[in-house]
């Protein structure tokens, strides 16, 4: 009789549990927003972008450089989408010049991101390892002037 009580007791509990656990799923968040996630398409930034101040950056999945000048290059290590709107793209340069050598960090942000135009800065200057740029290169700081862009 006793392991009949407890039986019951215990398939009960079992079926609280497992529905208690099942009910305490977070739904999913549907936005990236303030996270590091990789580039995409759906993004928006993807693309080739044409400035007024004659440069000119081509943005893929993976890879960001300013072809207008051809100035630098970099492999995209990580992507911080701000807002739907606004992102920094960091990366590790496989061109660079004087004041960003290859083999240093870079960042590019954007913001104000549409279907068609953004405006777009590069970071004055590279770093020594991609936590510096993070840290350094944010949607508020580093870029001191961001070009009005249209898409190509």
């Amino acid at each position: 009789m006793k392991n009949i009580k407890f039986s019951r007791l215990f398939a009960a509990m079992m079926v609280v549990a497992i529905l208690a656990l099942a009910g305490c799923k977070q739904p999913e968040d549907e936005t990236t927003k303030g996270k590091v996630t990789p580039l995409t398409a759906e993004d928006g930034i993807v693309g080739t972008w044409v400035c007024d101040a004659g440069d000119k950056y081509t943005i893929t999945v993976d890879k960001a450089a300013e072809t207008g000048w051809d100035m630098w290059a970099f492999n995209i290590e990580e992507f911080l989408k701000v807002s739907d709107s606004a992102g920094v793209l960091y990366g590790i340069l496989t061109k660079g010049s004087d004041w960003t050598p290859a083999g240093t960090y870079y960042a590019v942000a954007y913001k104000d991101l549409t279907e068609n135009t953004a405006t777009i800065a590069a970071a004055g200057t590279s770093y020594s390892s991609l936590e510096e740029v993070k840290a350094k290169c944010t949607i508020d700081n580093m870029f001191t002037y961001f070009s009005e862009c249209t898409k190509e």
